[in-house]
Protein backbone atom coordinates (compact mmCIF):
# COMPACT_ATOMS: atom_id res chain seq x y z
CA UNK A 1 0.00 0.00 0.00
CA UNK A 2 1.43 3.37 -0.93
CA UNK A 3 0.36 6.48 0.94
CA UNK A 4 1.57 10.01 0.47
CA UNK A 5 3.29 11.86 3.29
CA UNK A 6 0.18 13.92 4.10
CA UNK A 7 -1.87 10.74 4.59
CA UNK A 8 0.84 9.24 6.80
CA UNK A 9 0.96 12.36 8.94
CA UNK A 10 -2.84 12.42 9.19
CA UNK A 11 -2.89 8.81 10.40
CA UNK A 12 -0.27 9.59 13.02
CA UNK A 13 -2.02 12.78 14.19
CA UNK A 14 -5.37 10.99 14.34
CA UNK A 15 -3.88 8.22 16.41
CA UNK A 16 -2.30 10.76 18.76
CA UNK A 17 -5.54 12.69 19.14
CA UNK A 18 -7.49 9.53 19.97
CA UNK A 19 -5.22 8.76 22.88
CA UNK A 20 -6.06 10.83 25.96
CA UNK A 21 -5.48 10.81 29.70
CA UNK A 22 -7.57 12.26 32.50
CA UNK A 23 -5.71 12.68 35.80
CA UNK A 24 -4.65 9.22 36.96
CA UNK A 25 -7.41 7.42 35.07
CA UNK A 26 -6.17 6.42 31.65
CA UNK A 27 -8.56 5.90 28.76
CA UNK A 28 -7.29 4.05 25.72
CA UNK A 29 -9.27 5.36 22.81
CA UNK A 30 -6.86 4.90 19.97
CA UNK A 31 -8.03 2.38 17.47
CA UNK A 32 -4.80 2.85 15.58
CA UNK A 33 -1.61 1.30 16.79
CA UNK A 34 1.17 3.17 15.10
CA UNK A 35 4.86 3.88 15.35
CA UNK A 36 6.77 6.55 13.49
CA UNK A 37 10.40 5.96 12.52
CA UNK A 38 12.44 8.79 11.04
CA UNK A 39 15.73 7.87 9.40
CA UNK A 40 17.93 10.79 8.38
CA UNK A 41 21.11 10.25 6.41
CA UNK A 42 23.61 13.08 6.92
CA UNK A 43 26.01 12.74 4.02
CA UNK A 44 28.68 15.15 5.33
CA UNK A 45 29.02 13.09 8.53
CA UNK A 46 28.31 9.71 6.89
CA UNK A 47 25.79 9.20 9.66
CA UNK A 48 22.36 7.60 9.87
CA UNK A 49 20.22 9.08 12.66
CA UNK A 50 17.15 7.07 13.68
CA UNK A 51 14.28 8.30 15.84
CA UNK A 52 11.50 5.89 16.76
CA UNK A 53 8.26 7.21 18.29
CA UNK A 54 5.72 4.89 19.89
CA UNK A 55 2.88 5.36 22.34
CA UNK A 56 4.25 4.86 25.83
CA UNK A 57 1.35 2.65 26.90
CA UNK A 58 1.84 0.42 23.85
CA UNK A 59 5.56 -0.01 24.48
CA UNK A 60 4.85 -0.53 28.17
CA UNK A 61 2.82 -3.61 27.24
CA UNK A 62 5.94 -5.07 25.62
CA UNK A 63 8.05 -4.14 28.67
CA UNK A 64 5.55 -5.77 31.05
CA UNK A 65 5.51 -8.89 28.89
CA UNK A 66 9.29 -9.22 29.25
CA UNK A 67 9.50 -8.16 32.89
CA UNK A 68 6.25 -7.71 34.80
CA UNK A 69 7.91 -5.71 37.59
CA UNK A 70 9.07 -2.82 35.40
CA UNK A 71 7.20 0.44 34.83
CA UNK A 72 8.16 3.22 32.45
CA UNK A 73 7.63 6.98 32.57
CA UNK A 74 8.99 7.34 35.18
CA UNK A 75 11.32 4.37 34.89
CA UNK A 76 11.36 1.91 37.74
CA UNK A 77 14.77 0.62 36.51
CA UNK A 78 16.13 2.78 33.69
CA UNK A 79 19.12 0.55 32.93
CA UNK A 80 17.00 -2.61 32.59
CA UNK A 81 14.33 -0.78 30.54
CA UNK A 82 17.00 0.58 28.17
CA UNK A 83 18.38 -2.94 27.78
CA UNK A 84 14.92 -4.39 26.97
CA UNK A 85 14.06 -1.53 24.58
CA UNK A 86 17.39 -1.79 22.80
CA UNK A 87 17.10 -5.56 22.39
CA UNK A 88 13.48 -5.34 21.21
CA UNK A 89 14.09 -2.60 18.65
CA UNK A 90 17.21 -4.27 17.26
CA UNK A 91 15.18 -7.47 16.80
CA UNK A 92 12.21 -5.71 15.18
CA UNK A 93 13.77 -2.89 13.16
CA UNK A 94 16.41 -3.94 10.67
CA UNK A 95 18.03 -1.65 8.14
CA UNK A 96 20.14 -2.96 5.28
CA UNK A 97 22.43 -0.72 3.24
CA UNK A 98 23.43 -2.29 -0.09
CA UNK A 99 22.04 -5.60 1.24
CA UNK A 100 24.25 -5.53 4.38
CA UNK A 101 22.65 -5.34 7.82
CA UNK A 102 23.77 -2.21 9.62
CA UNK A 103 24.45 -2.09 13.31
CA UNK A 104 23.11 0.97 15.06
CA UNK A 105 24.07 2.31 18.47
CA UNK A 106 21.53 3.12 21.17
CA UNK A 107 21.80 6.82 22.04
CA UNK A 108 18.96 7.07 24.53
CA UNK A 109 15.25 7.59 25.05
CA UNK A 110 12.93 10.24 26.35
CA UNK A 111 9.27 10.56 27.17
CA UNK A 112 7.20 13.32 25.56
CA UNK A 113 3.55 13.44 26.58
CA UNK A 114 2.13 10.02 25.62
CA UNK A 115 5.09 9.09 23.41
CA UNK A 116 8.37 7.33 23.99
CA UNK A 117 11.15 8.44 21.65
CA UNK A 118 14.12 6.12 21.14
CA UNK A 119 17.30 7.34 19.42
CA UNK A 120 19.93 5.41 17.45
CA UNK A 121 22.87 6.27 15.20
CA UNK A 122 25.03 4.38 12.75
CA UNK A 123 28.11 5.37 10.78
CA UNK A 124 27.81 4.56 7.08
CA UNK A 125 31.12 4.54 5.23
CA UNK A 126 29.98 3.32 1.84
CA UNK A 127 27.82 5.05 -0.76
CA UNK A 128 24.17 4.09 -0.35
CA UNK A 129 22.83 2.53 -3.54
CA UNK A 130 19.84 0.78 -2.02
CA UNK A 131 18.24 0.56 1.38
CA UNK A 132 15.90 -2.00 2.91
CA UNK A 133 13.76 -1.49 5.99
CA UNK A 134 12.21 -4.35 7.93
CA UNK A 135 9.94 -2.91 10.60
CA UNK A 136 7.94 -5.26 12.83
CA UNK A 137 7.73 -2.94 15.83
CA UNK A 138 4.80 -4.03 18.04
CA UNK A 139 3.30 -6.20 15.27
CA UNK A 140 3.67 -9.12 17.69
CA UNK A 141 1.41 -7.27 20.16
CA UNK A 142 -1.21 -5.54 18.00
CA UNK A 143 -2.66 -7.08 14.83
CA UNK A 144 -3.52 -3.66 13.40
CA UNK A 145 -0.10 -2.13 14.16
CA UNK A 146 1.15 0.21 11.43
CA UNK A 147 4.74 1.40 11.27
CA UNK A 148 5.33 4.60 9.35
CA UNK A 149 8.88 5.00 8.10
CA UNK A 150 10.33 8.25 6.74
CA UNK A 151 13.73 8.18 5.10
CA UNK A 152 15.45 11.36 4.06
CA UNK A 153 18.80 12.44 2.78
CA UNK A 154 19.83 15.76 1.24
CA UNK A 155 18.51 14.71 -2.20
CA UNK A 156 16.02 11.95 -1.48
CA UNK A 157 12.81 11.49 0.58
CA UNK A 158 10.65 8.42 0.85
CA UNK A 159 7.82 7.47 3.21
CA UNK A 160 5.86 4.28 3.52
CA UNK A 161 3.65 2.27 5.89
CA UNK A 162 4.61 -1.21 7.00
CA UNK A 163 2.50 -3.69 8.97
CA UNK A 164 2.34 -7.31 10.11
CA UNK A 165 1.66 -8.62 6.59
CA UNK A 166 3.95 -6.19 4.78
CA UNK A 167 6.93 -5.45 7.01
CA UNK A 168 9.61 -4.83 4.39
CA UNK A 169 10.38 -2.00 1.96
CA UNK A 170 13.27 -1.84 -0.51
CA UNK A 171 14.26 1.08 -2.70
CA UNK A 172 17.22 2.46 -4.57
CA UNK A 173 18.70 5.91 -4.15
CA UNK A 174 20.04 6.21 -7.68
Amino acid sequence: MSLNTTSLINIFILSLSLHTQYDDFEIKLHDYFVSNTEVDYINEKKLLQITIRVFTDDIEEMIRDRNSKLKIDPDSDSEKINQILNQYFKENLKIFINNKLIIFDFIGKEYKNDLTQIYYESSIVETINNITFENRILCDYFDSQQNIVHFKSEKFRKSFVLNKNNSKAIFGLE
